[in-house]
């Protein structure tokens, strides 16, 4: 059997002897034999073990956790499959990122979205108590950032339920479970996303909202969902994204 020296296995995996050294040391692997003059010996049984080792480094273990995997002190399948849930996570988060960095980007080209016709889920929706709110409809930032309830974090989309006559805006966040103050019924919903500096832009981009609806005649009903899209916004120093959603009939 041909075996190889600790320079020719790391070289072998493109890792440093520094790194092999530190995995003998964790006993995660051992060299097959020592030579008489002192190097470490590796075969074939070892360059899987290194392997093996290295495939569970990549899947985000610890050398903690590597250890008792091989020394079968935690069940394999089952520490699989928690990697697997972590690897769905990252990749949904990872999708995300990258619709609000296109998202960004074609709000960085036209300035605003064109008029959509989207299909939405069910979104239930809770009311944000008044001693969180000025008169303006501003959040309370200092307020909220001391509430113990713990429902809501701060990266949660604030919205606005804005009726036809205005009367009674309502500041509002996404719940979680099939519950809340108000309910947006499943449905197709007409929308736009718009990019502002000033509050003043926003009324101004809601009537241009409600404007371009007329001029293709649709038919929609009240009231008008206004979205803080937090998370896009967060792209932009001086601006804030906002979405609005009116359901069609």
């Amino acid at each position: 059997m041909e075996y190889l020296t600790s320079g020719e296995l790391a070289k072998l995996f493109n890792i440093t002897k520094y790194l092999l050294r530190h995995y003998e040391e964790e006993q995660l692997i051992q060299p097959a034999f020592n030579e008489v003059n002192g190097y470490h010996m590796y075969g074939e049984a070892e360059v899987y073990a290194m392997s093996h080792i290295l495939l569970l480094k990549q899947l985000g273990f610890s050398l903690k956790e590597i250890k008792k995997i091989l020394d079968k002190e935690t069940n394999y399948t089952e520490a699989l499959s928690d990697v697997l849930i972590k690897v769905e996570n990252d990749i949904k988060q990872l999708n995300e990122l990258k619709t609000n960095v296109q998202t960004v980007l074609k709000l960085n080209q036209t300035e605003n979205y064109k008029l959509n016709i989207e299909a939405k889920e069910d979104r239930y929706f809770t009311f944000l108590d008044d001693e969180f709110v000025d008169d303006s409809y501003n959040i309370k930032l200092k307020k909220l950032a001391n509430w113990k309830d713990g429902t809501m974090n701060i990266k949660d989309e604030i919205s606005y339920l804005i009726p036809e006559d205005e009367s009674k805006v309502k500041v509002m966040y996404r719940s979680s479970m099939l519950e809340g103050d108000y309910l947006f019924a499943a449905g197709t919903y007409y929308c736009k996303k718009v990019c502002i500096k000033h509050e003043k832009e926003l009324l101004q981009e809601i009537e241009h909202f409600y404007g371009e609806l007329a001029q293709i005649g649709a038919k929609y009903e009240e009231p008008l969902l206004l979205t803080e899209e937090a998370q896009l916004s967060a792209f932009y120093m001086e601006a804030m994204v906002y979405s609005l959603e009116v359901m069609r009939k």
